[in-house]
């Protein structure tokens, strides 16, 4: 005997190997999608009695990567060049240290390299030599000049 189980107005009958016999199975209405990068699968879902279910394929589309529209502003902003620091000037005010703050990181950028092409007056080895003295710091620790900056990272440069 049948219970009440209506869900879709298209029952029918389907052989399930598992209890031997044809089977009743009511349409749930639910649509599933699947997607496997190549292809998305839509499935209906139907049910039986027992509230066991049973997917039906009924469309495949092909998925594709483009799917997503860039508008022109989104990368459109220019960057401005970097200025070089002074720090023999600053120095000469009395300024004692110097802070700064990574806003963007677009590159795997190397600590000693970026302050060795943004400061005016060291050389690479004399900077590398500040890291390893702690006259230079990365987010407020000791670091090595190899370390690469990321976005939010704080350098401060001790002037001596």
């Amino acid at each position: 005997m049948l219970t009440e189980v209506r869900y879709g107005e298209s029952p029918f009958f389907r052989p399930v190997q598992r209890y031997g016999r044809t089977v009743l199975f009511f349409d749930t209405n639910v649509r599933r999608h699947n997607a496997n990068g190549k292809n998305i699968y839509r499935f209906a879902i139907y049910k039986c009695e027992k509230n066991h279910t049973w997917n039906e394929k009924l469309a495949i589309y092909k998925a594709f990567t483009d799917h997503r529209e860039v508008p022109d502003t989104e990368f459109s902003e220019e960057i401005a060049p970097l200025s070089t620091l002074p720090l023999h000037e600053y120095q000469q005010k009395g300024v004692q240290e110097v802070t700064i703050r990574i806003e963007r990181a677009e590159a795997r950028v190397r600590l000693d390299k970026l302050l060795s092409e943004q400061i005016e007056g060291w050389s690479r080895s004399e900077i590398v030599r500040k890291i390893k003295d702690g006259q230079i710091r990365l987010n407020e620790q000791e670091t090595k000049p190899s370390a690469v900056l990321s976005a939010s990272d704080i350098i401060q440069i001790m002037i001596e």
